[in-house]
């Protein structure tokens, strides 16, 4: 009746990305009672709704975030978080999401600059914090100081995310990084104690990907790749 409100995709190109996603059977099923698929088609519809002033807008542009990253288009992304940083220039948390996709895209020097944009704000800001959300923030910028192969910065952040409150995952993840910073700085047997907790701690926190890790780098030290 108004094709003009393209901002209705969201909820239409939800759906359909979400039904693309699904495995062949189920996709199946949802096509038999009327649900179309087709991710393209999903995340333009949503992309429509991104560029549309509606209440549904940041709504839209969230979403983006999310698949984008899950598509591992991390440039179109990040073309989201702007936006979004400039809408809401007091959420920390679009600065902490920057950092981590600048990762993602593997652009260590942009995530460092960024998140220690945000920590600034985190420093000053009197709201409540999120679950984990200090020692995240250090972990994060520590991974990144990783990949720079600064390993004198990367450890002192690393080491204070661990005083902090974190989840699992997150803990679990720092010591892997501590364990690669050790290997950078040439501490070999404070690398593989880093690497010991970090396997201990996938236990608990279900991590597989970080333990087979910690494995591969106890037996061959890690050098910056």
């Amino acid at each position: 009746m108004a094709p003009q409100r393209v901002d209705a995709g969201l909820i239409v190109g939800t759906y359909r990305y979400l039904v693309a996603s699904l495995a062949l059977p189920a996709r199946w099923l949802a096509y038999m009672v009327g649900f179309g698929g087709d991710k393209e088609k999903g995340l333009s519809l949503i992309a429509a709704a991104a560029n549309y002033p509606s209440l549904s807008q940041p709504d839209a542009r969230f979403a983006l975030v999310l698949l984008y990253n899950r598509e591992g288009r991390f440039a179109a992304a990040q073309t989201q978080l702007d936006e979004l940083r400039k809408v809401y220039p007091r959420n920390r948390l679009l600065w902490l999401e920057s950092g981590a996709t600048y990762l993602r895209a593997g652009k260590p020097a942009e995530a460092d600059a960024v998140l220690t944009d945000g920590m600034r704000m985190l420093a000053a800001d009197g709201r409540p914090r999120m679950l984990g959300e200090d020692g995240h923030w250090f972990y994060e910028r520590g991974m990144a100081r990783v990949r720079l192969r600064r390993a004198a910065d990367a450890i002192a952040d690393l080491t204070e995310a661990l005083k902090h409150e974190q989840l699992g995952w997150v803990r679990t993840r720092t010591y892997l990084e501590l364990g690669k910073a050790a290997d950078l700085a040439g501490n070999r047997s404070g690398a593989v104690a880093e690497y010991t907790k970090a396997q201990q701690a996938a236990v608990t926190s279900g991590d597989t990907g970080a333990a087979t890790q910690a494995r591969r780098y106890k037996a061959t030290p890690y050098r910056g790749t």
